[in-house]
């Protein structure tokens, strides 16, 4: 009877603390609910400038997570009114955030235009960063009488190739009218101005020359207008300017006839003197060119100006000329022109390996597709299928200590990250994880990647997995989130839904809100004319903010790569690299009848990078995700293998 009392007592023990435990955390989501409703109003206060409501809602929310952003926003929309101290007091109050610099940024701007020098140097005594701001600060000093600063920061922004914002106008003319400005300082800008294809602000530096520059100016503008008249002009020896008109001309020259460049580069090694770094240049922009354009009569010299150039993009730019054209023994004595480092990247040794192969070395070409197919990657995939060997995945789960993750979530940062995303505010919310991680350690990024992921905060994680180079912690790297829309929409078009999800990894990391500079948005990154296209086809109406929508954006997004697969025959490859590029430069890099290749010597000769790995990293994403929800691994089918490209 005794012991039932003590388990009635412990039980009822057990009972109130769950109960009170229940009960406070209600209270607290209770509490939480209210501020974020006050904070939305406040928001809104502030956005109507209704500041007496703002003031009256503004002490109820101090101990928000968000409350620095309403004072932010009162602060920048009352710009004029803020005092020094108060913008330092909120600089300091903000600090550990992205608003600190956003802020004395705005801050600093409104004060250069309004001329208040004092206040600019009270809230930003040393250099800024940015052009505008830097122009702004040195007008401060000169106002302060600090003349050396001023003068050497007007010579500093002076010196080049690009237009000046106007706020630097009052300090060049002050610095010129101090007699600042010399003909080599003329001279170095006007060079800047040829490289950066600036011929208004050309135009404008010669002015500023002497009569004994002007000549010279005026020969260099001729030069730049038509390169390949260079030879027309008189660049004798002993003119200290012959060399640089010569030898930025001859690189301008190169990007249209790369051989006459060179052509005219052996005459004038004959007649002027060239420093070391101009024959660099003149070299490697004659090199790159020749490369792209895959100029014969220039390979006998460019085999040794590799060589002289140690450079490994123009390097690879020649391999994969000579793997167009199968050219195994050139490509065997190309190889060793790469830097130890690069050679040892996983691509090369793939091929080296290939070569290996051609070349009837078999046993080498095993053991070195063996180390390849070690490495989890396009190529180390590539690799393990030329020997019928399994993938490796290297797969390890971190696990995160509940202590841990509940210390990471009560930091200050983590709950504004969360209020954030909670306002769908996510661009805010990515400026605070982005700011977050570039303060912690390796181990530290790993735990918040792991955070993020428990959270749903999938970018976030993908982002912080980087930055602690958890490269084997796959399950954060490659989440799956939105899974229900992409199996769907794959039923619907009869696509394996990996695929999808790879398309969707690599062009946003499954950011929904993503938007490239050219206008891509959304997951599966649409333009909004090749959406509205699609969704046409479909018979569906839509305005581009739809492809913000994560169900819209997979609908339209699988339909188009269905297209695209319809049109090149289910080949995946064709497909990618024009999901990528579009169809009709897929049309263009096809091979005749009678000069095709295989599959992986057409992947790695995609003319632009940013297509080649778009496509090589989409196959690998693919046979991630299959391996991760159990499904058959294989990176490119048994057509697409037997296929020529």
């Amino acid at each position: 009877m005794r012991f039932r009392v003590r388990i009635f007592l412990l039980c009822s023990l057990l009972l109130n603390t769950l109960t009170t435990a229940l009960a406070a955390g209600g209270a607290d989501e209770e509490v939480l609910a209210s501020e974020r409703r006050q904070y939305q109003a406040a928001m809104k206060a502030v956005d109507k400038g209704r500041w007496t409501e703002y003031e009256q809602l503004r002490p109820g929310l101090e101990d928000y997570p968000l409350a620095m952003y309403l004072d932010y926003n009162q602060l920048t929309r009352q710009s004029r009114q803020v005092r020094p101290a108060d913008a330092l007091r909120f600089i300091r109050r903000s600090a550990g955030s992205p608003l600190p610099n956003r802020y004395s940024n705005a801050y600093l701007r409104e004060a250069g235009r309004d001329e208040r020098w004092q206040d600019f140097l009270a809230v930003k005594s040393d250099e800024p960063a940015g052009v505008e701001l830097k122009c702004y600060y040195f007008r401060a000093r000169l106002a302060a009488g600090d003349t050396d600063i001023a003068w050497d920061g007007a010579s500093s922004l002076w010196d080049s190739g690009e237009s000046r914002p106007d706020a630097c106008d009052p300090l060049f003319s002050a610095w010129i009218a101090a007699g600042q400005l010399t003909d080599d300082i003329v001279w170095a800008r006007q060079l800047k101005a040829f490289d950066a294809r600036q011929r208004s602000l050309m135009t404008y530096v010669a002015k500023r020359a002497s009569p004994a520059l002007a000549p010279w100016a005026d020969k260099l503008l001729a030069v730049y207008q038509q390169p390949d008249s260079i030879r027309r002009q008189s660049l004798p020896p002993d003119s200290p300017y012959s060399a640089d008109i010569a030898s930025h001309g001859l690189v301008l020259l190169a990007r249209y006839s790369p051989n006459t460049a060179l052509q005219y580069w052996t005459d004038y090694q004959q007649e002027l003197e060239f420093s070391d770094e101009q024959v660099r240049q003149v070299e490697y922009a004659i090199a790159l060119q020749g490369l792209f354009a895959e100029e014969e009569d220039l390979v006998p010299w460019l085999q040794g100006a590799l060589a002289r150039l140690q450079e490994d993009k123009l390097v690879e730019i020649r391999l994969r000329w000579l793997l167009a054209q199968q050219d195994w023994a050139g490509l065997s004595q190309t190889l060793p022109l790469l830097s130890p480092e690069r050679r040892e990247h996983e691509s090369w040794r793939y091929w080296e390996a290939v070569v290996l192969e051609k070349q009837g070395s078999t046993k080498e070409a095993s053991a070195l597709f063996d180390e390849v197919s070690r490495e989890r990657s396009y190529h180390g995939f590539l690799a393990a299928d030329k020997l019928g060997k399994a993938y490796s995945f290297n797969h390890q789960t971190p696990v995160l200590d509940p202590d841990v993750a509940s210390d990471l979530r009560q930091l200050p940062v983590v709950k504004r990250v969360g209020e954030l995303n909670f306002h769908e505010s996510y661009s805010l919310a990515h400026s605070e994880w982005y700011y977050l991680l570039q303060e912690q350690d390796k181990g530290r990024n790993e735990q918040l990647a792991q955070l993020a992921s428990q959270q749903g905060w999938y970018r976030m994680a993908i982002d912080a997995a980087s930055r602690a180079q958890s490269w084997d912690a796959l399950d954060l790297r490659f989440p799956t989130p939105y899974r229900e829309a992409f199996q769907r929409n794959a039923s619907v078009q009869k696509v394996p839904s990996t695929e999808l999800m790879a398309i969707a990894r690599r062009e946003s990391a499954f950011y929904p809100w993503a938007q490239s500079p050219v206008g891509a948005r959304g997951l599966m990154q649409l333009m909004p004319a090749t959406g509205k296209e699609v969704a046409s086809s479909l018979g569906k109406r839509q305005v581009s903010s739809d492809l913000f929508d994560v169900e819209h954006n997979v609908l339209l997004g699988s339909a188009y790569y269905r297209q695209l697969l319809d049109r090149f025959d289910g080949n995946r490859v064709f497909a990618l690299t024009a999901y990528n590029a579009g169809p009709h430069r897929v049309d263009r890099w096809r091979n005749k009848p009678g000069e095709r290749v295989p599959v992986d010597v057409w992947v790695e000769t995609i003319p632009y990078k940013e297509t080649r790995e778009y496509v090589q990293a989409v196959l690998f994403y693919n046979v991630v995700f299959q391996y991760l929800m159990g499904d058959t691994r294989k990176l490119l089918t048994p057509a697409e293998l037997s296929a020529t490209y």
